[in-house]
């Protein structure tokens, strides 16, 4: 036995109708809230997601591409693993990230040692490595050890001595030792 209206044929008509349009509205309003929700997420919104699922992404800054997994991503940095090295980027200075495959690694929550670009390169400082700095558009391509990182530059000495000033803004990316 069936609901009262069922045994109306204009009431039951009536009923799918309603039934209908409800999920119709039901489905253009989950459309529109994932819309407004992609509109809203920042590039490091999206890196961080791609990193938790465990993409293989590509990064492409400098004129230069890496292709590995996101490691960490947060506030203006985020670390790639690729089958030789680490690469720290800063995320202002990347023509963009690409996700090449969906779920391609475990994925992580990211690595919690630096929250910063900034951070990064002061752990280099610290830990008194030999890193390579390379510039927006290449303008510099340079391997030596941050004497000081200051708020707004690095100080690098490279091989023969000689000490470079970099503001920290035109560092595209950095990598460490392998």
């Amino acid at each position: 036995m069936g609901t009262w209206w069922s045994e109306h044929p204009d009431l039951e008509s009536l009923a799918r109708r309603g039934r209908r349009e409800f999920t119709e509205e039901l489905a253009a309003a989950e459309h529109d809230t994932e819309l407004l929700r992609r509109r809203r997420r920042s590039l490091v919104d999206v890196c961080f997601e791609w990193m938790s699922r465990g993409d293989l992404v590509t990064v492409t800054v400098a004129g230069t591409q890496f292709e590995g997994e996101l490691i960490a991503v947060v506030n203006d940095l985020a670390l790639l693993r690729t089958r030789t090295l680490e690469v720290g980027f800063n995320l202002g200075a990347v023509d963009f990230v690409r996700s090449n495959q969906r779920a391609a690694f475990t994925g992580t929550s990211g690595e919690r040692t630096v929250s910063s670009f900034r951070a990064l390169l002061g752990k280099f400082e610290i830990e008194e490595l030999p890193a390579r700095l390379v510039g927006r558009g290449k303008t510099f391509d340079l391997t030596g050890v941050i004497g000081a990182s200051t708020e707004d530059h690095i100080i690098v000495v490279d091989d023969p001595g000689h000490e470079w000033l970099l503001p920290r803004n035109r560092i595209a990316y950095v990598i460490g030792p392998t």
